[in-house]
């Protein structure tokens, strides 16, 4: 079973020396290329001995909300955070690159089943917000929400086996009730995970987009605001975009997320520009 990133896909690269794509390519099945910065300031390139190898998003100024799969058994040294950046070739202006205190993951997190997949890495410095660095508030998924959609954002590869692409791209996740009877029972838990998946079959997620956000777009508050309500776990490749992909339900973990990390600070209301 491949873990990898499937809805709203965005992607970007790392350093040179890391075997990644070209910065012209956009290759992902059904991506749209980021350009700016200040479009999901919340999303975060995790990378191991300087090679991307996850995504996170931010949840306050000191820590960072990823897949456990994706730091489990490595040291806090080894790893690096990179945030405000669409492309990790060439850097952006404001991008910050902060080292790693601690990692957290979650204590009843499966390896073999890849259940409770969710981690907190906390930073050895704050994070300094600005249009591009920015927290995004988390909660359940909004049902009532029209369309009953979610985008998901990373730094993966744009094909099954490939390197981690160039350039950060987003899609679009159009079921978030896709049938995921092709897990095993202990591979899929509903109240903790969300099935996800393109019922056009033109996103895939792929390695290195674990720990990839999936927000949705919300108007609970009368004002369009996007959400964190999962992260990419798991998948059982991208070649197949059919398939669908499970994401950890943010909202199953809120109290440990809060015991752990604190609260959340105020945020800023994002909305999708496609």
């Amino acid at each position: 079973m491949l873990h990898a990133f499937v809805l709203i896909v965005c992607v970007a690269a790392v350093s040179a020396n890391a075997g990644t794509i070209d910065e012209g390519s956009e290759r992902i099945a059904g991506g749209n290329r980021v350009n700016n910065t200040e479009q999901f300031p919340f999303v975060v390139s995790i990378s191991y001995r300087y090679q991307h190898i996850c995504g996170g998003f931010i949840y306050n100024a000191r820590w960072i909300v990823t897949a456990a799969s994706c730091v489990m058994g490595k040291s806090p040294r080894d790893l690096n955070i990179t945030i405000g950046a669409c492309s990790l070739i060439t850097p952006e202006p404001e991008e910050q690159s902060i080292s790693i205190a601690d990692l957290v993951p979650y204590s009843g997190f499966n390896p073999a089943s890849v259940t409770h997949d969710i981690a907190l890495i906390e930073l050895s410095l704050p994070i300094v917000f600005r249009n591009t660095a920015q927290p995004i508030r988390f909660s359940t998924v909004d049902e009532l929400a029209q369309p009953l959609e979610g985008t998901v954002i990373g730094w993966g590869a744009p094909y099954e086996g490939g390197p981690p692409s160039a350039r950060l791209l987003c899609g679009t996740m159009d079921n978030l009730h896709a049938n995921c009877s092709t897990y095993q029972v202990n591979e899929y838990i509903e109240e903790y995970m969300i099935c996800a998946g393109s019922e056009s079959g033109t996103v895939a997620p792929c390695q290195f987009d674990e720990g990839s956000p999936l927000v949705q777009e919300t108007n609970t508050g009368g004002v369009p605001e996007l959400i964190a309500i999962g992260i990419m776990s798991k998948n059982q490749g991208c070649s197949n975009a059919m398939i669908p992909t499970v994401y950890t339900r943010l909202s199953a973990y809120s109290s440990w997320l809060i015991q752990t990390a604190g609260p959340q600070v105020s945020t800023n209301v994002f909305v999708p520009q496609f």
